[in-house]
């Protein structure tokens, strides 16, 4: 490592998060990724999160409240998008317990997304039409029982019907 090294990282870093947030592990690959060495980027993601410049609980957070007010997701899908972008496992559970309460709970962002569904394609009326409701939650990470509880009322018409 050189002199100016861990200086360079920290000019770099600091470019980057001037045009968008990262977590730790995004900024730090990032840095790799731009030819600096192990020493010269851990020093400057340390400062970066010792300034306030990088916070993953915050980024989490905010990512969360992004992904819902685009397209609610269940518990599964927010865990492995939190994770993909570098937090720990431990960091994306909390984000996610936050998140949910703040939205109401996982109950609230599943009755969200099953309104949505149901203003883009009407009520599930029949069979394939809960199928296709249901596949379409699932493949947002929804519970297969909090969907099944959801669809309920649908369900109990159509059972009665025959």
């Amino acid at each position: 490592m050189t002199d100016g090294a861990p200086r360079a990282a920290l000019a770099d870093a600091l470019d980057l998060l001037g045009r968008r947030d990262f977590t730790e592990a995004a900024l730090r690959e990032r840095l790799l990724r731009r030819n600096h060495d192990e020493a010269s980027t851990d020093h400057a993601v340390t400062r970066c999160v010792e300034y306030g410049y990088v916070d993953d609980h915050a980024w989490g957070m905010a990512r969360a409240a992004e992904l819902f007010r685009r397209r609610p997701l269940g518990r599964s899908a927010l865990l492995h998008d939190l994770r993909r972008y570098g937090l720990t496992p431990t960091m994306a559970e909390q984000v996610a317990d936050e998140a949910y309460v703040g939205h109401g709970g996982e109950r609230a962002v599943l009755a969200d997304a099953l309104q949505r569904w149901v203003a883009g394609n009407g009520p599930p009326a029949e069979w394939r039409s809960i199928r296709q409701c249901s596949g379409h939650l699932q493949r947002r990470g929804f519970a297969a029982s909090d969907i099944q509880a959801a669809l309920s009322p649908w369900l109990d018409e159509l059972s009665t019907r025959g």
